[in-house]
């Protein structure tokens, strides 16, 4: 596991309304810049943002992407709803950063730039651009009236913004949004974000270059990495917005998210976490469980072995995520018995976790009691756990890196 850290700032409409969030990644609870890599960061902030913690309210949120970032269409693993380009100012407009643009903005994401680079060389793109932001500290915004003025359907943000006269000064001069000190500074949020394999990623990456169609070797690799597993499913659902049922399996959220978009969340994933340690023994137990109950052979017509496979998965990212089990599952659209089963060990599933739990403690009598339950046997139940055992130790020491 790895602690990341990134600073949310409010951004508030005319009406002083809460419009979204600005978030920039941060090395720690002290609002500093980071002394990595532009790319790096923004990979990092939409891990922890988006794939740990997820976003359920709804909220939108403007990022920074450099032109590296742009170009591999990072911010294409992202729904459009949420997410807000804003454009580095080191980025040169070439033809096929400007072509990328064009398909963001077809495809319903909000273009911003800086005002200085909107003044050097993104003025004459201005059909893309659907925000420009400018900082009060160094910009008169009064100098700005007459941009605002003829690019009337364009969004001015006046960012800050320290008393209430700048305040008035900017809406004067045209500008719709704002942001600064005035309002509130910005919050330093701490969040836990578990790396996936490297070996791992790169093996995806390896499939989907070789063997694109492969749906079925695609699956099995990710299925073996907890942690990747986790981010492909809540990745596939965030990006949902038309699908009325869950995506509940590792092949579905495969299914789903395509080639492409896999192809981008591998990249960002790659880019977040080449330095992060995994939390290796966690994801042992997690895989071993996953794959001992997707193995168990019961005789309940409810109990489906996908859905234990995601249980057993899932079963400690309250503990690798330092977050509720409640919470997690609310970021996840899983069906009821698979969220019962994590949160309360209610159900079919709750009872195979418990029947796992009591393997790991030795607990006999819980064992023989839960094989009861199941009208199976304790010796064939235990020949199976000591086989997957087997066969995760085996997958999770090729993973280690």
């Amino acid at each position: 596991m790895a602690e990341v850290f990134f600073s949310c700032q409010p951004v508030f409409d005319a009406d002083l309304k809460h419009w979204g969030n600005d978030l920039l990644f941060r090395e720690g609870l002290e609002n500093k810049f980071p002394s990595i890599d532009e790319d790096t960061a923004t990979s990092r902030v939409l891990s922890a943002n988006f794939l740990a913690s997820g976003n359920q309210s709804g909220a939108k949120y403007i990022v920074n992407f450099g032109e590296s970032s742009l170009i591999d269409e990072i911010p294409l693993s992202m729904p459009a709803e949420s997410l807000v380009i804003s454009v580095t100012k080191d980025s040169t407009p070439s033809q096929r950063l400007i072509d990328n643009l064009k398909a963001y903005r077809s495809d319903g994401y909000q273009i911003m730039v800086d005002g200085n680079a909107f003044r050097q060389s993104w003025s004459q793109y201005i059909e893309l651009i659907d925000i420009i932001r400018v900082s009060m500290d160094v910009d008169d915004p009064a100098a700005w009236e007459a941009i605002a003025t003829k690019y009337a359907n364009k969004t001015f943000l006046a960012c800050k913004v320290e008393t209430q006269d700048e305040l008035m000064m900017a809406k004067q001069f045209g500008f719709s949004l704002f942001q600064g000190y005035f309002f509130e500074k910005p919050q330093i949020v701490r969040s836990e974000d578990v790396a996936p394999s490297v070996l791992t990623l790169l093996d995806v990456c390896i499939i989907i270059n070789r063997s694109p169609n492969d749906i079925d070797g695609l699956t099995q690799l990710i299925s073996k990495d907890v942690s990747l597993l986790y981010k492909v499913v809540a990745s596939a659902n965030i990006l949902a917005k038309t699908k009325t049922s869950a995506i509940t399996n590792p092949r579905q959220a495969v299914v789903y998210l395509g080639v492409e978009s896999l192809r981008r969340l591998v990249s960002l994933l790659i880019m977040s976490n080449m330095s992060n340690k995994a939390a290796f023994q966690l994801q042992n137990t997690a895989l071993l469980r996953a794959t001992f109950m997707s193995s168990l052979n019961v005789s309940d017509q409810n109990f489906d072995p996908d859905e234990g496979f995601i249980v057993g998965a899932f079963s400690l990212l309250d503990v690798m995520l330092s977050r509720p089990m409640e919470e997690i599952t609310q970021h996840l659209d899983l069906s009821y018995d698979v969220k019962r089963a994590m949160v309360s060990q209610d159900g079919v599933y709750g009872c195979a976790l418990a029947l796992c739990k009591d393997i790991e403690r030795a607990n006999w009598n819980g064992v023989t009691h839960w094989c009861n339950q199941f009208s199976v046997s304790d010796k064939a139940v235990l020949k199976t756990y000591e086989k997957c055992r087997d066969e995760t130790a085996e997958i999770m020491s090729s993973m280690q890196v």
